[in-house]
C-alpha cells in the first residue's frame, strides 16, 4: 500500500492521494502538498545542488517544488519497483502574469545572482565541443553498420542516408559558433546562469511551479535558442511572436551581439536529429524504437521547410543585426 510505503520511507502521513500523470498527489499531516513523481535524469549527488536552487527561488517568489529526502537522508528511492522523488509543493503560487520574455530574463537574472554566490561551480563546456563529440561518435557508429554484414532495418537505413546532410549542418552549425568566438576575442560560456534542459513555452506558460531538476548551468542564450526553435519548428508559430518574445526578454535584459551568434548557431545545429539516433540505438522497447522510426522519417521530410526557416530567421528576426555577424553562404542564397 503506497500510504503505508511513504510513512515507512519518509516518516509522513497521507491522508488522501490521487493518481496524476507521472505520479502522484499527497495531502500529507507533515508537510501539507506533495507530488510523487517517477525519477527520470536524476542523479542521487545532485540533489543539494536542487535544493538549494528550489530555496533560493521559493524566497525570490519563484514557486519552487522542494525535494524531500527519506529517513536515511535518500532523495530517490524505489517504492513499489520503481525509482521515484517526493516533492514538496509551494505554500504559494506565482500570482504575477507575464509575458514568456519578461518571465524568462527575470529567471535568467535571478539565476545568474545565485550563481555570483558560488566561486568553484564548473565551468560550462562551450556547445562546440559537446556537438563535435556527439556527431563523431554517430559517424563512427554510422561507419559501423555499413560495414557489418547482417541486413540492415529499417531505421538503419534512414540514418545511414541522410547524415551527411545533417553532418553538414552541424559542421556549420560548429564553425560559425568557432568564428564567432574568435571574431569576439571572448568566450561567450563566461556568461552563465541557470538555463532549462530543453525549454519551450510550457516550462514557464504551462505549470504553477518551477522543478528544479530541470535546471542546469549554461549560457542564457540556450533558453532563446530552444524557445524560438519549438516556436518555429514545433508549434510553427510566425516570426512576430517569436520577434515580440525576443522584444520582451531584451526589455528585461539585454541581447549582446554575441548571444545573438549564440542563438543563431543553436538553431543550425540538428539536435532534434542527433537526439533520435542517440535515443533509437540506446532504447531496447520495441514499441518505442517504432515511434522513434516515425518521428525521425516525418523530421526529415520536413527538412526543406526548415531550410527556409534558417533563412528567414537571419532575415526576419536578426535583420539589421546581421551586418555585423557572421553570414552562411548557402543560406543566404
Amino acid at each position: 500500500m503506497l500510504e503505508r510505503e511513504l510513512f515507512h520511507q519518509y516518516g509522513i502521513v497521507v491522508n488522501h492521494v490521487y493518481r496524476v500523470n507521472g505520479g502522484y498527489v499527497l495531502q500529507t499531516t507533515e508537510l501539507g502538498e506533495c507530488i510523487l513523481k517517477r525519477a527520470e535524469t536524476e542523479r542521487e549527488e545532485d540533489f543539494p545542488w536542487y535544493v538549494l536552487i528550489s530555496q533560493y527561488f521559493n524566497q525570490q517568489n519563484e514557486p519552487t517544488l522542494l525535494p524531500i529526502s527519506t529517513k536515511r537522508g535518500r532523495y530517490i528511492e524505489t517504492i513499489g519497483n520503481e525509482a521515484v522523488t517526493l516533492y514538496q509543493l509551494p505554500w504559494k503560487t506565482r500570482t504575477i502574469r507575464e509575458s514568456d520574455g519578461h518571465r524568462l530574463a527575470l529567471l535568467h537574472r535571478k539565476g545568474g545572482n545565485l550563481l555570483n554566490n558560488y566561486s568553484e561551480l564548473p565551468e560550462v563546456q562551450p556547445w562546440q565541443l559537446r556537438w563535435q563529440r556527439r556527431i563523431d561518435q554517430l559517424e563512427a557508429y554510422r561507419f559501423t553498420l555499413m560495414k557489418q554484414e547482417q541486413p540492415l532495418g529499417e531505421f538503419d537505413t534512414l540514418f545511414i542516408e541522410t547524415f551527411p546532410y545533417y553532418l553538414g549542418l552541424a559542421e556549420n552549425a560548429i564553425q560559425y559558433l568557432v568564428d564567432a568566438t574568435i571574431d569576439a576575442g571572448v568566450n561567450p560560456f563566461d556568461v552563465r546562469t541557470l538555463v532549462f534542459r530543453r525549454f519551450n513555452a510550457q516550462n514557464i506558460g504551462g505549470t504553477d511551479f518551477l522543478l528544479p531538476s530541470e535546471f542546469i548551468l549554461d549560457h542564457p542564450a540556450r533558453d532563446l535558442a530552444e524557445w524560438t526553435r519549438y516556436k518555429l519548428f514545433d508549434e510553427r508559430a510566425g516570426y512576430d511572436e517569436v520577434r515580440s518574445f525576443i522584444l520582451e526578454y531584451h526589455q528585461r535584459r539585454s541581447m549582446s551581439a554575441m548571444e545573438w551568434n549564440l542563438l543563431y548557431a543553436r538553431l543550425l545545429f540538428p539536435i532534434t536529429y542527433v537526439e533520435a539516433i542517440e535515443r533509437y540505438y540506446s532504447e531496447e522497447n520495441l514499441k518505442e524504437k517504432q515511434e522513434i522510426t516515425h518521428m525521425l522519417q516525418n523530421y526529415v521530410d520536413r527538412e526543406g521547410e526548415r531550410e527556409y526557416l534558417f533563412k528567414g530567421v537571419f532575415s526576419e528576426l536578426i535583420g539589421e543585426r546581421g551586418n555585423t555577424m557572421r553570414q552562411i553562404e548557402w543560406l543566404m542564397l
